[in-house]
């Protein structure tokens, strides 16, 4: 690790030729040091250490081998009774001072033990870390093993943690059952996405080791998914400083160990059953399974299931087998969500208090026995699309909007004000700004057009015809996509021969 002015940066090892060479080496060593004693292992280790690599790669390395394998006392007499009687024998004859007397000990050992003199000395301190026999080494590819190394250095340095925040984009369920069994607790907030900060230890220097234990046991849950961020304040043991810490997936994921995705199980064979049935429908809404976390005042709500679709999002929760204080507990939750969500109860289930929740303007039930019907939940979101898309269309009708730049994205626009495309291609098409042109996905200034207009005719200045890849590179150049379309709004023909992009032509609109 390297500190500079209250920062800490992570020096982790990279994926390169010399370190995965190094990987590999010490890999196949454990394998070949199979029925061998673990001082014979570390003496080729240390060779190793001398071939010109960092000592401290070396050892880390084999340190996380070592956690894969097994060690044992592979003798047939209990060393510890060994040394017992050895320890009798001297004070019955003395303790040895010359070869000759060890060998008189040994050999009333032996007489006493009926084993031979040799076998005394061979398991005398057998049970010793350094004479445990190598039985069993678990081999991995040497990048896994590096990136295992970059993980177990991080982990290293969060046990000095006194704070720690992360953002993820999954695995929630996996992370806040970590953080539950660790005895951790947190805050979350939706500032620049989903965010959660553990709180600190109550006595800083008492419990802080224990704290950042928890952290680090925490750590392979947040990066097993695809994206993700974590801050840290460490304390600086050299200086008792508090610095900060950073790693995040765009920048350290290629190197750190990718533990697999915790795949939460279907809690029943009734979401199940509704999974597979809704995914075969060609409904336009995605549906994915334990979505983002949402907050519920203090404490979050992992819902079974959420439906996307045009930057909508609609969040269920399926009420099945739950016991009362389980449900009292959910209530009381739900009653802080301010997300939309639909509670689908099974009939079993039914009281007075889920009927209350279900009056609230942004929750909805409804009711189900032995499947979760698929009409209502149908009839509920296209309820939930048009009542959504109406609101954002009559916002942007009254939004003073004034276009400056050469191209405006439907999605980048629609996320910048934080309404649906479907929206915004539907009043952009319908009253489409003064000099602008309309695509299918975004607008185009007409000085824009006629710029690729005008490259396009200089590239054809030698010839009439151009391919349609050169084309739509000549375009592209220019930040709109959509080739095809630009293509023919402004009047070329695109001559198709077969299916191949590279065997089309493209034509210059003809005189008139």
């Amino acid at each position: 690790m390297r500190r500079r002015k209250g920062r800490i940066w992570p020096m982790f090892a990279s994926l390169s030729d010399g370190n995965l060479d190094l990987a590999a080496k010490l890999v196949k060593m454990f394998q070949q040091h199979r029925g061998q004693k673990k001082r014979v292992l570390e003496a080729s280790v240390e060779e190793t250490e001398s071939l010109g690599y960092d000592y401290r790669f070396v050892r880390g390395l084999s340190v996380l081998l070592q956690r894969r394998s097994d060690f044992r006392c592979d003798v047939e007499v209990d060393p510890v009774e060994v040394r017992r009687r050895l320890f009798q024998a001297a004070g019955r004859i003395g303790l040895p001072t010359t070869v000759e007397e060890k060998s008189r000990i040994v050999e009333s050992v032996s007489e006493e033990m009926k084993i031979s003199a040799e076998l005394i000395e061979e398991v005398m301190y057998a049970d010793l870390d350094s004479e445990l026999v190598l039985t069993e080494s678990r081999p991995l590819p040497a990048d896994e093993l590096i990136r295992d190394y970059n993980l177990s250095l991080t982990q290293t340095l969060l046990f000095n943690s006194t704070e720690m925040s992360f953002t993820a984009s999954g695995n929630w369920q996996q992370i806040f059952y970590s953080v539950k069994k660790l005895g951790l607790i947190y805050e979350v907030s939706r500032r620049q996405g989903f965010s959660v900060k553990i709180d600190g230890p109550a006595s800083l220097f008492r419990l802080m080791r224990r704290y950042g234990t928890a952290l680090a046991k925490l750590l392979p849950a947040i990066i097993a998914a695809e994206e993700w961020m974590v801050q840290a304040k460490i304390l600086w043991k050299y200086t008792n400083e508090i610095c900060d810490f950073k790693i995040e997936s765009r920048r350290h994921g290629e190197v750190l160990k990718k533990p697999g995705a915790f795949e939460a199980p279907y809690d029943s064979t009734v979401e199940r059953s509704f999974a597979t049935r809704f995914e075969g429908l060609d409904s336009g809404w995605h549906l994915r399974r334990e979505p983002e976390p949402i907050p519920a005042g203090r404490y979050v709500i992992i819902p079974d299931f959420s439906f996307e679709r045009d930057g909508i999002k609609v969040f269920m929760e399926v009420v099945g087998f739950w016991t009362p204080e389980y449900l009292e507990r959910k209530i009381e939750k739900l009653k802080n969500i301010e997300e939309t969500m639909l509670i689908v109860v099974d009939k079993g289930l039914a009281c007075r208090k889920l009927e209350t929740l279900g009056k609230s303007a942004k929750i909805d039930t409804v009711y189900y026995r032995d499947k979760i019907p698929l009409a209502p939940i149908i009839r509920y979101l296209e309820e939930v699309y048009q009542k959504v898309k109406k609101k954002h269309t009559q916002l942007l009708e009254q939004l003073p909007v004034r276009f400056t730049e050469p191209i405006v994205g439907f999605e980048e626009f629609a996320n910048r004000i934080g309404v649906s495309i479907e929206s915004v291609r539907k009043i952009l098409t319908e009253k489409t700004p003064q000099g602008y042109m309309v695509l299918p996905n975004s607008l185009v200034k007409k000085e824009k057009m006629k710029e690729i207009q005008r490259k396009l005719e200089e590239k054809m200045s030698a010839g009439k015809r151009i391919c349609l890849p050169e084309a739509a590179g000549i375009i592209d150049m220019d930040g709109v996509e959509d080739a095809s379309n630009v293509l023919k709004i402004i009047g070329y023909k695109i001559s198709w021969k077969g299916i191949s992009p590279e065997e089309a032509e493209v034509t210059a609109p003809t005189d008139s």
